[in-house]
């Protein structure tokens, strides 16, 4: 199946920013998330009410719908971690205020997880098939997988990505993952995978899989890549996002040095931030100017923020 568009928006200059991978650097720690004019996308009664995590996604949504040159996908699926959290700090601060009095609903309903995937829809008048899926680190994973069913069962077209924002009085990522020198991160990335690639330039999704309470990255990974028909040798490039020694030397077992690349580097630390590593892979697919993927043009995604959890995704120009 193919990967017919992708989109976006980050820390650093990718939204409509065709080749951006070969101009990334080291993230900033200091960066903010770069914001495109949102009223392009979005009319200003809806933008006023919405936080970040969905202004990222809806305009990554329709920056793809307008690539890929579709009117309506056929499904809309997201991955999400913290979904609104933003919002559900806004709904906890009103219910200490209000004292036991009275709520608008209005403040509950945009704090859902699926809110996302929701005002996605309220905008397109989609009235497909519409999931998040939220598993932690492995969400967009999981809704890789899910879009990638909805392909094989006859979708045409599917609009799958991966969205965080960063929270940090609400949820410390440092404490969660006992790291200190982490950049967390907000940023959304959307893609269309469509059946067929209907003539044009586009990127394979070879195969997608999450494991978790792994005991070995090394077990996970060969039983992935087999059951595929690849080998480590197949791969030009990893891009993974491994926090702990033990995850490392298991990488460096399979893999070798050169083709290995720390995607955290660039994208900086959120539990979907596999979403971004994928987006980063396509472009240098499409790009054609890494070494390492002149000989073998495939790229494994290596998802192991948190070390029990592992999420593979295997991409081929």
């Amino acid at each position: 199946m193919y990967i017919s568009a992708a989109s976006t928006i980050s820390h650093h200059p990718t939204f409509r920013n065709k080749g951006f991978s070969s101009q990334l650097r080291e993230l900033d720690p200091a960066s903010e998330l770069i914001r495109p004019d949102y009223s392009d996308y979005i009319p200003a009664m809806e933008r006023r009410r919405m936080s970040d995590v969905q202004k990222m996604s809806i305009a990554c949504s329709l920056d793809c719908m307008q690539q890929a040159g579709i009117g309506q996908p056929d499904a809309i699926i997201v991955g999400t971690s913290m979904g609104c959290c933003v919002n559900i700090r806004s709904f906890l601060d009103k219910i200490l205020s209000a004292n036991g009095g009275p709520l608008s609903p209005t403040s509950f309903i945009v704090s859902t997880h699926n809110t996302v995937a929701g005002q996605i829809a309220l905008l397109l008048k989609n009235h497909g098939y519409n999931m998040t899926h939220t598993q932690n680190s492995l969400s967009f994973e999981q809704a890789l997988m899910d879009a990638m069913l909805g392909i094989k069962e006859g979708f045409q077209h599917v609009l799958v990505g991966g969205a965080d924002e960063e929270e940090q009085s609400l949820y410390n990522m440092r404490a969660k993952l006992n790291i200190e020198q982490l950049h967390p991160v907000s940023g959304a990335s959307f893609f269309i995978l469509s059946g067929d690639h209907g003539g044009s330039e586009g990127v394979n999704l070879l195969d997608a899989g999450s494991y978790g309470l792994i005991d070995s990255i090394t077990d996970c990974t060969e039983h992935f890549l087999l059951s595929g028909g690849q080998s480590a040798k197949d791969i030009g490039l990893v891009l993974y996002a491994v926090n702990d020694k033990k995850g490392m030397a298991e990488l460096n077992s399979i893999f070798r040095r050169e083709q290995l690349f720390d995607y955290q580097i660039v994208a900086g630390t959120s539990f979907t931030n596999s979403a971004f590593a994928m987006h980063y892979g396509i472009d240098m697919l499409l790009d054609g100017s890494n070494p390492g993927l002149r000989e073998h043009k495939k790229i494994l995604i290596c998802n192991n923020v948190i070390p029990e959890n592992l999420g593979l995704i295997l991409l081929a120009a």
